[in-house]
């Protein structure tokens, strides 16, 4: 068969060039005794070498990502690019979602090594984390052209599939040892060096569209900061995120000599939504597509009254949709082997989902990672009506806590109330000539929601706290 080099070559030219070298003159020579390596050779080895970004990437960068896992931002995104004077990078980022709120910001911390037996080898640690957790993530740089670098998923020894959100066994997505096909992380300057395209992706079903993790159009605001700090490890077996310090404080990028302030617009929920009458949760999901989730939970009749409505962006055409995965946070086989799971957290799969637009309610499932689910009574649904009244458009109905696919083919009884649960939403286009969705592009999104108690600050990412309603004022 081919060597690894020649099957790389190959793969390489259908992503549309061929494999690109770093000139000796462009490559850092602080450690003199590491040889250059053509970036071609590393999806298959990490070896002795030294690893360069394209030129231009270091600096400041700020941008709105128009698409993610949790839908569109309204926050901004501030991304600094910086390399040690070891000649290894550092990547920095805060996460400010839809809330200005600092305690439930989020954070990353991307090491690169530039040099030595894993040269473009990287250590992804996002925050807060638990103290013990000692790797997240880790990638290694799979192609680098002279404009543009892509990073994909890397199993480190001892890398436990069942603990982390890829499909790994559904659909072989870390088949030959490539990790591109799990998580894809490209970035591209632009020609004036001013603009740097970020995109983050996951998986995909075969022939569609991959699922889309942070989207973004960043413009240079400032220059690199500067780094005071040594790289954690020499190579990948000493290469772990230190949550009890160093990588377990927030970001700071607003400060002098990087002060930049962008215009910023209040998230939606604390300008214009207030809480309707009869629910006693009331939260924005996001704040750009609008999207509203309301419920009651009565725990003695073992029921769910939800309420979700959004915008309607496509008039009479518009639908609302939210999915239920009761073992949506489960790393067990036997939730795998039920097409669910914690392996497919940031697709579609394994959720029971209701849809509504104007023409009435669809009860669907999502059997696969992307594209549209299919037709599917399992969940047992009451009290249900959709209406479209002063341009938007609600969705409301009853459900049992435990119910869906899993139950009624299974025999499973799993609840929605528990800290395994996860949900999706989306809002979209329905075709009404066809009875078919034309889909929803970046409206859609996924969070893990404690239906008992949504603002459990035990857990501060996953609070809804800071996407709370407004006090009631008028009906919406």
């Amino acid at each position: 068969g081919p060597s690894c080099w020649e099957a790389h070559t190959a793969s390489s030219s259908l992503l549309g060039g061929p494999p690109f070298v770093l000139p000796m003159a462009a490559l850092p020579m602080a450690r003199p005794a590491a040889a250059v390596v053509g970036l071609s050779a590393l999806p298959c080895a990490l070896g002795s070498g030294t690893f360069a970004l394209p030129p231009g990437f270091e600096g400041l960068w700020e941008g709105v990502p128009y698409a993610s896992v949790a839908g569109p931002w309204s926050q901004p995104f501030r991304f600094s690019i910086a390399r040690t004077t070891d000649g290894d990078y550092l990547f920095e980022d805060n996460l400010r979602l839809d809330t200005t709120e600092v305690r439930y910001r989020s954070w990353q911390r991307t090491y690169v090594l530039g040099s030595g037996p894993s040269a473009g080898a990287m250590l992804h640690c996002p925050g807060p984390r638990r103290v013990s957790l000692k790797r997240q993530a880790m990638m290694r740089a799979h192609r680098v052209d002279s404009s543009s670098v892509t990073f994909c998923l890397w199993k480190w020894p001892g890398y436990v599939d069942s603990e982390h959100p890829f499909p790994f066994k559904t659909m072989d997505c870390y088949s030959g040892g490539d990790g591109c096909k799990c998580f894809n992380w490209t970035m591209a300057l632009d020609a004036t060096g001013s603009v740097l395209d970020y995109r983050a992706s996951m998986a995909g079903s075969p022939h569609l569209e991959r699922s889309r993790h942070v989207f973004a159009r960043l413009a240079r605001i400032g220059g690199p900061p500067p780094i005071r700090l040594k790289f954690p490890g020499e190579d990948g077996r000493n290469f772990t995120c230190e949550y009890g310090g160093r990588d377990g404080r927030l970001v700071n990028r607003s400060g002098c000599p990087f002060a930049h302030t962008p215009a910023l617009r209040a998230p939606l929920g604390e300008a214009r939504i207030v809480r309707s009458g009869g629910y006693e949760h009331c939260y924005i999901l996001n704040s750009v597509v609008g999207f509203v989730l309301q419920w009651n939970l009565d725990p003695v009749a073992s029921l769910l009254h939800v309420r979700v409505s959004a915008p309607a962006v496509f008039g009479d055409k518009t639908y609302v949709a939210i999915g239920f995965r009761p073992l949506g946070g489960s790393s067990s086989p036997a939730a795998r082997d039920l097409g669910t799971g914690r392996e497919q957290r940031f697709g579609m799969r394994g959720a029971d989902i209701v849809l509504g637009h104007a023409g009435g309610i669809r009860r669907m499932y999502a059997e696969s990672y992307t594209g549209p689910p299919t037709d599917d009574d399992s969940l047992k649904v009451t009290n249900g009506s959709v209406a479209l009244v002063g341009g938007w458009i609600s969705l409301q109905f009853t459900r049992p806590l435990v119910g869906g696919r899993l139950h009624a083919r299974f025999g499973l009884n799993a609840s929605i109330a528990t800290d395994l649960s996860d949900m999706l939403w989306s809002v979209g286009e329905w075709d009404p000539e066809f009875d078919v969705s034309e889909g929803h592009g970046v409206r859609r999104g996924w969070r893990e929601v404690n239906w008992m108690d949504p603002e459990l600050d035990a857990r501060p990412l996953l609070s809804l706290r800071p996407y709370r309603c407004s006090p009631a004022r008028i009906l919406l």
